[in-house]
């Protein structure tokens, strides 16, 4: 069967891989020396608002910095920074001149400095610090390196020059050296091992960045007190540097970052609990930075506390707006708690911070097609994704998945079989790091489980395509990469059961609970497996064990629903939508579903309102149109759905489902060569699906073109043996021919085993004994029918022939008149097959 959900979403986009806020580097620097802090309790001066002591905006900081300036009371160092905090600060039209010109002028007064005092190596500090601010690193190396020149017991120039080592030449090995330098002078400086746990993280050595992060945090004050007001860092320095003479604010600062820096390294190293206590304590210390509740936030995630993390979150941006991280994070926390609407906001603010990130684009576009069902919309997101970065294997997938989703097996298997040779190589290098039993690189199985990914959904899609051998080749190679994934051995069972292996299915079914117990997605996808097989007992067992492990997953619910109609419990059904859309009020599927639920229930009204809320939702949605034209089929509005199932093919047009309901509508108005029509664009795109050969060998026995119907038959049953119908169609055609009626006999037979209880068969085997002039079996064979529907008109006429036959006239004639009274030219059915 087609129609039923998949959960084949791939892992979210960018979740927390690892994390970087702000300026991670720590520059070590002077204060600047002729100025002074405002007291406490005096209004601050221009000066201070311009070194940013006050927390004011920046437009606030040009105007204090240009009147600092204009007053004439600063000079020397001080001056320059001025300079400097007001380039930092400009924005709007012509700001980047601006700027240039105050950092070229913060650079003339210390060049002038350096002329009247060249030994002087705090003046090459300060210029070094002015070139380091505005990106030019080799002149302020330079500086640096004429500063420790001069004075090689100091250790500010080391720091800084280390930062700019590591910070903008990517020499992490030349950065280490410098730091350890300063630590031989001063085994107290806390900024060089700050910076060198920092260096450290960035080479993945995290239990060496913890140990001088724990250093640092040990060489601070045993009790530190709290920032109670809002400081901003100086524009020159970084949450170390200090802003202001206050020794217990600056401390606090100091504590702040050391924490925040190695709750980043327990992070990285999956101690979520260590990172979070790490992360609350720099949020103690300096509760008005934004970056550690967005690193709590992060690690909140990975404990599966979302409500918490969401709340840091928030947070995070609400002290620092314009944070794409803390967006994109919180847009996959709304999005793990079926908030669509939300996460959709926050993926979309995180692209428009960082366009080039392709990220926020493949979460976004999952939301669409999982949540949304606007599959176009998903397929635009991963399609821009895929322009920013042609190797982002995640969109590769998630549009396969999409692809999937719109019925198109064909470009699905293209954008999977993409992914596989774009990470193959990858995924060989974890095959053979597995086997030599070393630990692989993470990136490197990052991408390897994208690649068994790919297999794992290129096998759906050939089971899509009913290619099951296939299927089960890439589900072995998705294993091959990660034998501990339950999903391929849940794949792999879907296909077995296809293949008529009920053995081997069971065992990769119960394989894939057993490496995943109490995971709802398993259970669900388990369900979906047995779904595709119309094993609906079982499918309701596992989507019901997935609700109770995840009650508030809303595909899950839809699903048990679509199931519980073939069971025909419709009005339980309904309350399985109900509840998916008290969990998603806007979700798309859900609506469909209920709507053809009231369908079946002859609730119309219900019906088409349903329907048409999801068509509100998302215009020419060909799921909804297609049910829609089955809601008006039932009412018998046949033209309107005929239309509905021609407007559905015009956005969906390589959907065998549309074409076989559109066919079925037209075979039910005897418009037997539009049905097949249908039924042959269904055949193209489904050439393995025994269904649209059978019902295609009904519309030509309708015609009358019995060669037609039986070669059709036979392709049925070449591709499922155990098809009932077709058995009994062929029997019947067989039947009607008149010719080789043994072997009409034996289709009779064989559908006889495979559905006892069918009145249908006993119908065509009497036709034959009637045939055969054996009124007798004729006679037992409509019993039985009857036995099972005693108001079959066709049982009763054939009875009534046979016994007409028999000399049994008055009987007959009873019988033949009770026929006629239920359904009327009941004889001409007769007629056309030949009995009289």
């Amino acid at each position: 069967m087609w129609g039923f959900a998949h959960r084949t979403a791939w892992a979210l986009a960018a979740c927390a891989v690892g994390l970087v806020f702000g300026n991670a580097a720590v520059v070590a620097q002077q204060k600047p020396q002729p100025q002074q802090p405002a007291a406490a309790n005096k209004t601050p001066s221009p000066a201070d608002v311009c070194y940013g002591l006050t927390g004011a905006d920046a437009a606030t900081k040009v105007a204090a910095c240009s009147e600092a300036i204009t007053k004439g009371t600063l000079s020397g160092g001080a001056l320059a920074l001025a300079y400097l905090n007001r380039g930092l600060a400009e924005s709007g039209p012509d700001s980047d001149k601006r700027s240039k010109a105050d950092y070229r002028q913060a650079i003339k007064i210390f060049t002038d400095a350096i002329t009247v005092s060249p030994l002087n190596p705090h003046l090459y500090i300060q210029r070094g610090v002015v070139y380091q601010t505005i990106g030019e690193a080799d002149r302020a190396i330079l500086d640096y390196s004429d500063a420790i020149r001069l004075a090689p017991r100091e250790t500010l120039p080391l720091i800084n020059r280390g930062v700019v080592l590591y910070t903008r030449k990517d020499n992490n090995e030349g950065a280490i050296a410098d730091f350890n330098a300063a630590i031989k002078i001063n085994q107290r400086e806390i900024s060089a091992y700050v910076n060198r746990g920092i260096v450290h993280r960035r080479k993945g050595e995290l239990d060496k960045a913890i140990q001088d992060f724990t250093t640092a945090i040990k060489l601070l004050p045993d009790k530190i007190e709290p920032v109670q007001v809002k400081l901003v860092p100086d524009s020159v320095t970084s949450q170390l540097a200090p802003t202001t003479d206050d020794t217990k604010k600056r401390i606090a600062l100091q504590g702040a970052f050391v924490y925040f820096q190695r709750g980043l390294a327990w992070y990285d190293k999956a101690d979520y609990n260590k990172a979070i206590a790490d992360f609350t304590e720099s949020i103690r210390l300096n509760p008005q930075d934004a970056a550690p509740y967005v690193g709590r936030g992060a690690s909140y995630m990975y404990k599966n506390d979302v409500q918490a993390a969401i709340a840091d979150f928030s947070t995070g941006i609400k002290l620092s707006p314009g944070q794409a991280f803390a967006h994109a994070q919180r847009g996959i926390a709304y999005h793990r708690i079926g908030d669509a609407d939300h996460a959709l906001e926050d993926y979309t603010i995180a692209h428009e911070l960082t366009p080039k990130d392709p990220g926020p684009l493949v979460n976004r576009g999952i939301v669409y097609y999982t949540k949304k069902g606007k599959f176009d919309e998903a397929i635009a997101d991963f399609d821009l994704a895929l322009k920013l970065n042609p190797k982002e294997i995640n969109a590769l997938i998630n549009r396969g998945v999409t692809w999937r989703q719109k019925n198109d097996a064909d470009r699905a298997i293209a954008d999977f079989t993409e992914a596989i040779r774009l990470g193959l190589q990858t995924a060989d290098i974890l095959r053979l790091a597995r086997k030599s039993g070393s630990a692989p690189d993470p990136e490197v199985a990052q991408t390897a489980d994208q690649v068994a990914n790919a297999y794992y959904q290129r096998g759906m899609a050939m089971i899509d395509k009913q290619d099951y051998e296939a299927a089960v080749k890439d589900f072995e190679s998705a294993l091959e990469i990660n034998e501990k994934d339950s999903r391929p051995y849940l794949g792999r069972g879907a296909a077995y059961l296809k293949l008529d292996r009920p053995k081997d299915a069971r065992a990769d079914l119960e394989r894939a609970i057993k490496l995943a117990p109490g995971v709802a997605s398993v259970y669900f996808e388990r369900g979906a497996a047995y779904h595709r097989v119309d094993d609906y007992d079982n499918a309701i067992a596992d989507y019901s064990e997935a609700i109770r492990l995840e009650p508030k997953e809303p595909l899950t619910y839809i699903n048990r629903g679509m199931a519980l109609i073939f069971k025909n419990k419709v009005d339980d059904a309904i309350d399985d939508f109900d509840r998916a859309l008290k969990i998603s009020p806007d979700d798309i599927n859900a609506l469909i579903q209920r709507g053809f639920a009231y369908g079946l229930k002859k609730d119309f009204p219900r019906a088409l309102a349903d329907i048409g809320e999801a068509l509100k939702l998302s215009p020419g949605n060909p799921t909804a149109l297609l049910y829609r034209a089955q809601v008006l089929a039932l009412r018998g509005d046949v033209a309107r759905a005929i239309d509905d199932y021609s407007d559905a093919l015009r956005t969906d047009s390589n959907n065998p489902r549309i074409y076989a309901s559109r066919a079925a509508l037209y075979n039910s108005i005897g418009d037997y060569n539009h049905a097949i029509d249908d039924l042959n664009q269904a055949i193209r795109l489904r050439p393995k699906d025994p269904n649209p050969f059978l019902n295609r060998g009904i519309a030509y026995f309708s015609k009358s073109d019995y060669a037609k119907a039986i070669s059709d038959y036979d392709e049925a049953l070449k591709l499922d043996p155990k098809m009932a119908p077709a058995l009994n169609n062929r029997c019947l055609t067989r039947a009607v021919m008149g010719q080789n009626l043994d072997a009409a006999l034996a289709d009779c037979s064989e559908a006889l085993k495979l559905q006892p209880d069918d009145p249908y068969t006993h119908d065509n085997l009497g036709l034959i004994y009637l045939k055969q002039q054996q009124y007798a079996k004729a006679i037992a064979e409509y019993d039985a029918s009857l036995k099972l529907d005693p108001n079959r008109a066709r049982a009763l006429y054939g009875r009534g022939l046979a016994r007409s036959k028999k000399d049994e006239g008055p009987a007959g004639a009873a019988d033949m008149s009770a026929a006629i009274g239920i359904q009327p030219n009941i004889s001409n059915e007769f007629n056309r097959y030949g009995v009289r």
